[in-house]
């Protein structure tokens, strides 16, 4: 084989083996989820400050404890932030299944769903801070990460736990947060705005099989979406 000759065979063994690669890389590889992706990359909770940090995310005791009359108002009148948190654990007695965590809601809306846990957004919170705040205060876990903003939705009840005669229901846009648990072992402690607890798997068609909630679907399929071996 002369040196010009040479050089062709690698030039063409090069290409062929590229090409193969390329061809195994579209025959093996999972589709794209277009249709649930749209997760923001890893510690990014879509905080924009305009001005000092310390003093926009300062929140004040006002901030926290609302009137019953004014927050009745804000239901019934305007749309309201809850941050929603898929809080995730690894379970050691499932051969390190990751599971989230569902609580059974007490009042409206959506009472006696199974739903994620979270709450109200306070002013001068970022959806990160929201998400350890209501981590802790539903649930009772303190030794939590967040990790991404799953995405947000846009939901409309029927109900709400200060309807009345003239006003019912109520509007909430929610950003859901991964959250993950530092302790598999911690203890899960209700406060009173949930019944009961459970763990579930990660697998959104396993969710979907069980007849879960749709928001927890669209929250696990988004997950899939983002990281499809995130289960693994």
């Amino acid at each position: 084989m002369t040196k010009d000759n040479s050089a062709v065979y690698v030039a063409a063994s090069f290409l062929a083996g590229a090409l193969s690669m390329f061809v195994a890389s579209k025959l093996f590889s999972k589709p794209e989820d277009r249709d649930n992706a749209g997760a923001v990359v890893e510690g990014n909770d879509l905080s924009l400050f305009y001005g000092d940090i310390k003093e926009l995310t300062t929140i004040t005791k006002s901030s926290k404890f609302l009137p019953g009359e004014l927050y009745s108002k804000m239901v019934q009148d305007c749309v309201i932030c809850c941050v929603d948190c898929l809080i995730v654990r690894i379970n050691p007695d499932k051969n390190n299944r990751k599971e989230c965590l569902l609580v059974l809601r007490g009042s409206e809306p959506v009472k006696g769903v199974w739903w994620l846990p979270g709450g109200r957004l306070l002013k001068g919170e970022t959806f990160f801070a929201a998400a350890r705040r209501k981590a802790m205060q539903e649930t009772g876990l303190s030794k939590v990460n967040p990790i991404q903003v799953l995405g947000i939705w846009n939901t409309f009840f029927p109900t709400s736990n200060w309807d009345t005669t003239k006003a019912k229901g109520t509007q909430t846009v929610n950003p859901i947060v991964l959250v993950e648990l530092e302790e598999s072992g911690a203890d899960v402690k209700l406060d009173n705005t949930s019944e009961e607890w459970k763990w579930i798997g990660l697998d959104p068609d396993e969710a979907i099989a069980n007849k879960e909630d749709k928001y927890v679907v669209q929250a696990l399929l988004r997950l899939r979406a983002w990281n499809p071996n995130y289960n693994a």
